[in-house]
């Protein structure tokens, strides 16, 4: 780990691979001012559930090579929907300080009798019967998402984290709206800023296009193109970190805001814990949730032990 990672709490896996940094920069960057170009489409629809791109972590280690397991409860006493989901990310490097990433979740998602077509019956689409899904608790494997991330500069921004991530159509419409079968591309680029001491001002932005569904189960409608304005300040020492963040996410003439509070800590020389608490503050129709409640665990590579001296390098 050089001087420099280590000052950004940074663990470098290897040295700088030009051609593989250059060609992922390129196309996070391109696939960026590509959805710029574009305008989401209007659409009187439901908001469908992502989970944050990976540009922030616990502590904020920015490691390109990470195993992370994050548990999360959603709860909303409006419609009585409880959920847990169990989400699987690992990340693979690429260059010095980028990666890419493949994530899956687990879910056990219990509608309490109101399913999301009889809570949102303009959703249904052409494929589906009338008591879909029939199931009042649902468990299952959620949409498997692959992407990647790392350091980008945009002409007249500077230097920025970029995330990029495709959901496939593995995914089922019963899990609808905390997973599907929707075809979701994200793009999203965030920056952080030095205040004062261990004071950091986080500011991001990203966009959101849908391919469409995957089955004829629910209707184009159910998934919104849109956008996304997160902001936040964080107070980092080291490994620990305590953040408070305001994100904004409008989608199909549809909102939703959400207010979050994080704490990351040591759990072990090469791990990290987090703890996260989320509130939907704009007690939108359209919610998954009203709140949510988290741990995350990260594990990650160890750092590199230092090179002894042979009697062919040590100096006379």
């Amino acid at each position: 780990m050089n001087r420099r990672g280590a000052a950004r709490g940074t663990f470098v896996a290897g040295a700088r691979r030009p051609t593989a940094a250059t060609a992922r920069g390129a196309l996070l960057a391109g696939g960026i001012w590509a959805l710029v170009v574009f305008v989401a489409a209007p659409a009187w629809s439901r908001l469908p559930w992502f989970d944050p791109l990976p540009t922030w972590s616990p502590a904020d280690t920015l490691a390109n090579r990470a195993f992370a397991l994050d548990v999360v409860h959603l709860a909303d006493g409006r419609t009585g929907w409880n959920a847990d989901r169990i989400v699987a990310e690992i990340r693979i490097p690429s260059g010095e300080r980028g990666f890419f990433y493949a994530r899956l979740p687990w879910l056990r998602f219990d509608t309490g009798d109101l399913s999301a077509l009889e809570r949102w019956p303009e959703l249904r689409g052409v494929g589906a019967v009338g008591d879909w899904p029939g199931e009042t608790v649902l468990t299952g494997f959620g949409q498997l998402e692959l992407g990647a991330a790392g350091p980008l500069r945009l002409p007249a921004v500077g230097p920025l984290t970029g995330a990029l991530g495709v959901g496939l159509p593995l995914g089922h419409g019963r899990f609808y709206p905390l997973s599907s079968s929707g075809l979701p591309v994200r793009l999203e680029a965030a920056r952080r800023l030095a205040l004062a001491g261990d004071w950091n001002l986080l500011a991001a932005a990203g966009l959101v296009r849908h391919g469409g569904p995957g089955d004829d189960v629910l209707d184009e409608t159910a998934f919104p193109d849109g956008s996304l304005l997160r902001l936040g300040v964080e107070h980092a020492r080291g490994a620990r970190a305590a953040r408070l963040t305001w994100s904004s996410q409008p989608r199909g003439g549809r909102r939703e805001q959400w207010l979050t509070a994080e704490l990351a800590v040591p759990w072990t020389a090469t791990g990290r814990a987090g703890l996260r608490l989320a509130r939907e503050v704009t007690g939108s129709e359209d919610r998954a949730a009203a709140w949510l409640a988290g741990l995350t665990w990260r594990l990650l590579p160890r750092p590199a032990a230092p090179t002894r001296p042979t009697a062919a390098t040590r100096a006379p």
